[in-house]
């Protein structure tokens, strides 16, 4: 195989599937604007009026967390060193049961649009607008540097023009989010994951071919050290390892279960049976995602093995060798690298639209009803549809922020999002499973887990820690040329390491780690078990504080604010067994006569029960009883 420096560029046709995708997604949002009920209450803009399907759902919540930066990162990882990171593939399969049996039941019970109001009917106010900040702040973070990342790659490889890129992309997504809101959303995630999934189909189906089909892939793979899942060795240094990943990407994982982004687009749903319906598609279709972009940075290490672009100086990051793979691959086939470019846009657009929808939500619900408490429900839809708009245009302006920072300060602001999402974490499981905690101490423990996870991050910076690398070849290279780059434009590129929450790898360092001495060897714990230690410290300050100033009575705690770790996991379990595993703790509350979502046609606006068909006034009269016990917050409703 002749693997020579691809001199290809975009064509018109590769510009015309990228327009067409733009397109398609605006006239999505258009389309909901003028449809249902046309966008003009708040639930319908955040939550889809409740009536969202299962497919569009579980299709949002995939691409939400299958990022651009994981799109082209992913496989740059596998390239340079091993698949190690497939191990994640499980972790993500058990955090997603957790999740089902852990948190939905609690914000299915509550009815709320905001997850962070769970916090302010367990603690108080600050405790909810504490994380609420912090999560806001991850958020645009987030947001800008996963459009800007991508397009930096797409733009050194390909010559397509950087802001033209981040800008077209980026208004066409706060147009028809702010537009076509909550449906918009998860009906342009389905065609965006269905873009992906062809994108990436695409590299893998014709690079298979060119090397000579999967055997020749599986034996040069495992020849030349990529194919390795077996390093079970404990040092917690090493960054990818059978324990890092099992327990770093866990914690993540169980972390998606108190996310705003997720836990809303399951609100969309209607029902927790249909949400768990959403969970289980979307546990199916992202194995096979992220599983697909696994196998495709194997294909790419075998379709170099004997002339690496990065070793040679063909590119400067190993993020760039995926869109150069896809150039060598369909850059006389015109359309087909508009369609890789479309999909990794598709991605950067997925993450950019569920942020967006999400901070308008928890600005409406724990900002604008807190400060304007008699909004009318007319004016409140316009101003969180300002709010979007307004967040859309913040992560812009962040991404061009991004690329006037400095490496070291982007992957400060990268590991802000790593070091925080742990103790957000412990917050919510000491509401939940720690009856006697009170709001000290879960103010102390997320306070003490950000400043132990931050002070380990910076030391890692400050003792930065050495790590081998994999073998590549330049051998087969016809014409070795470390001049003759595909870095068409001449934009500088500075390699940054995405940390956790967010399911992303890319340009994150691998391999056995150098021995280091001392304080050294502390700081160099692999970016993996950050939000797992972040949990444990948030935990055990949390109840020390609360028993330092006074354990909560779990009595005054309201039933359907709690569960029981026991109930929760081992559900299959004798009811004998599981009293004693409780420990003496309350059981967890029964949620078969939670459901009152499957009642044809029932709707709520602002907590407000409206008058609905088909339940004659017997009926309707004792559900209005039975939400006014199991909600009075809510549903102060009489008949």
């Amino acid at each position: 195989m002749d693997n020579t420096v691809s001199g290809h560029h975009f064509g018109v046709w590769d510009y015309v599937v990228f327009a067409i995708m733009l397109l398609l997604s605006a006239s999505i949002g258009i389309y909901s604007a003028l449809s249902g009920g046309r966008q003009r209450t708040a639930e319908e803009f955040f939550l889809g009026d409740r009536k969202m399907g299962i497919v569009p759902v579980a299709m949002s919540v995939v691409v939400s967390f299958i990022s651009a930066i994981s799109v082209i990162g992913t496989p740059g990882e596998i390239y340079m060193y091993d698949t190690m990171f497939a191990w994640s593939l499980l972790s993500y399969t058990v955090g997603n049961f957790i999740v089902i049996r852990l948190f939905i039941p609690i914000f299915f019970r509550l009815r709320i649009t905001s997850v962070y109001e769970y916090l302010e009917m367990r603690f108080n106010r600050t405790v909810r607008t504490i994380c609420t900040i912090i999560f806001s702040f991850q958020t645009i973070m987030y947001m800008g540097i996963a459009m800007y990342t991508p397009a930096l790659a797409i733009n050194a490889v390909t010559g397509m023009d950087l802001w033209a890129c981040v800008v077209s992309t980026g208004l066409v997504c706060i147009f028809y989010t702010t537009v076509g809101g909550m449906r918009a959303v998860l009906w342009t995630d389905t065609l965006q994951a269905i873009i992906i999934l062809l994108g990436v189909a695409a590299v893998v189906i014709k690079g298979t071919i060119d090397v000579g089909g999967l055997g020749e892939v599986f034996r040069i793979g495992r020849e030349g050290g990529r194919i390795k899942i077996d390093r079970f060795g404990a040092d917690p240094r090493v960054p990818y390892s059978v324990w890092s990943i099992m327990i770093g990407m866990l914690t993540v994982n169980i972390g998606t279960g108190i996310n705003q982004t997720v836990i809303q687009r399951l609100f969309s749903c209607g029902s927790r049976k249909r949400a768990t319906q959403a969970i289980v598609l979307a546990t199916i279709i992202k194995f096979f995602t992220v599983g697909l972009c696994i196998f495709s940075g194997v294909v790419m290490y075998v379709y170099y093995v004997d002339c690496d672009p990065y070793t040679q100086g063909v590119v400067m990051s190993k993020d760039q060798i995926m869109p150069l793979m896809v150039m060598d691959l369909f850059g006389d086939m015109p359309g087909l690298p508009g369609l890789f470019l479309s999909a990794v846009v598709s991605a950067s657009i997925s993450t950019l639209s569920s942020g967006v929808n999400s901070l308008a939500a928890l600005s409406g619900e724990d900002g604008v009803k807190v400060l304007w408490p008699n909004i009318s429900p007319r004016k409140y839809t316009k101003v969180i549809k300002l709010l979007a708009l307004v967040y859309g245009l913040v992560s812009i302006a962040f991404a061009f922020l991004a690329s006037h920072l400095g490496q070291g300060v982007l992957q400060l602001c990268l590991s802000i999002i790593g070091i925080t999402y742990g103790g957000i974490i412990g917050v919510f499981l000491l509401g939940i499973f720690m009856h006697r905690c009170n709001s000290k101490g879960a103010i102390a423990g997320l306070i003490t887990s950000v400043l132990f996870v931050g002070w380990i991050k910076i030391g890692s910076m400050m003792y930065p820690s050495s790590r081998g690398k994999n073998s590549l070849s330049v051998e087969g290279c016809p014409v070795p040329n470390t001049t003759d780059s595909m870095l068409t434009n001449g934009a500088e590129w500075s390699e940054t390491t995405i940390s956790a929450p967010y399911t992303d790898i890319s340009s994150l360092p691998e391999g056995e780690p150098v021995s280091n001495s001392g304080i050294a060897d502390f700081y160099a714990i692999s970016f993996l078990y950050y939000s797992f230690v972040g949990v444990v410290i948030c935990i055990t300050v949390g109840g020390i504080v609360s028993k330092i100033t006074g354990f909560t009575d779990p009595d005054t705690i309201k039933p359907e604010l709690k569960n029981n770790l026991t109930d929760a996991l081992f559900c299959c379990f004798p009811e004998s067994l599981k009293r004693r595993m409780r420990c003496g703790m309350d059981k967890a509350k029964d949620d078969d006569d939670d459901e009152v979502d499957d009642v044809k046609d029932m709707k709520y606006f602002n907590g407000v029960k409206e008058n609905v068909k088909e339940i004659n006034g017997e009926e309707k009269k004792k559900m209005i009883e039975s939400l006014n016990d199991k909600h009075p917050q809510k549903f102060n409703t009489t008949v």
